[in-house]
């Protein structure tokens, strides 16, 4: 199963980075939320939950945290290649950006139907208080606002998630056991950080998704455009632009789209990323 190579990455470094990921996430957390309550006189607690209704400092934390590991994963296990080769920074065609942005935005739709099912079949629905704290974090009510949940939802947090679990995990590991196994536990992983039990089957789903498309694309760009139109649909049709039940609007029951709004964008989404793979694949010919 073991395939040798320098620039391999062995499952229990990948896993250590995780670790390493998941501590230093949580260390900054607490950190900043100590220091802030003592610039504030205020409990702990109260704190802490501030901190974590605040996209630009949550943000911040991750970037941090997975930079740390990316830079760590490089030294120890790839010290010798240039980082944008290391990582899979290769450039691709614009068009096929284009394929994958409409990817994304057409995708966000059936996952989020995945995330209703497993809120109402599996693991019950949040709170209204936890929806409409999510919703107001990403939500803009000023050009400047509008610009910083973009930059945090639809730039940084893309590209550092794509970065580690794309560029450093996916293709390291697949150096070394091949691309089934480094896809299924590059995925796994990607859905372990994101902690929420619904959001862990979610990005999981999503990983084999972005990795399928990085291992066809032979570069990680594909799956940051992909992730980012993801990310940054639900900032571009908020409730107050055009409310949709089971999409954008917080609800005490689980809710779900009707179908026209998962399977025709679906179908579409699947084709766009096809089209992309075909182009990048025409392009190495």
């Amino acid at each position: 199963m073991t395939r040798l190579d320098d620039r391999s990455v062995p499952a229990f470094g990948a896993l250590a980075l995780l670790v390493l990921t998941g501590a230093m996430m949580y260390g900054l957390t607490v950190g900043l939320s100590a220091l802030y309550a003592s610039l504030h006189d205020l409990p702990i607690n109260t704190a802490s939950g501030r901190i974590q209704r605040d996209l630009p400092v949550l943000t911040l934390i991750q970037v941090c945290a997975m930079g740390t590991a990316l830079v760590v994963g490089l030294r120890m296990f790839d010290p010798d290649t240039p980082p944008f080769d290391a990582l899979m920074l290769k450039p691709v065609r614009p068009l096929t950006l284009a394929a994958c942005f409409v990817a994304g935005l057409c995708l966000q739709f059936p996952l989020t139907e995945l995330a209703n099912v497993l809120h109402h079949f599996v693991f019950g629905q949040d709170s209204l208080e936890q929806q409409l704290a999510l919703q107001n974090m990403t939500e803009a009510h000023t050009a400047l606002q509008g610009l910083t949940v973009i930059g945090c939802l639809a730039a940084l947090v893309p590209l550092t998630e794509e970065l580690l679990f794309r560029g450093l995990f996916l293709f390291g590991l697949e150096r070394r056991y091949g691309k089934l196994f480094a896809l299924l536990l590059s995925s796994c992983f990607f859905g372990i950080v994101h902690l929420h039990a619904v959001n862990a089957v979610y990005a999981t789903v999503a990983g084999g998704v972005l990795g399928a498309l990085a291992l066809a694309t032979r570069s990680v760009w594909p799956g940051v455009a992909v992730h980012a139109a993801v990310n940054a649909l639900p900032v571009l049709l908020p409730e107050r632009v055009l409310p949709i039940r089971g999409f954008n609007v917080p609800s005490a029951l689980a809710t779900h789209l009707p179908p026209w709004l998962v399977w025709p964008p679906l179908a579409v989404g699947i084709a766009a990323l096809f089209v992309a793979a075909r182009l990048e694949r025409t392009e190495r010919a």
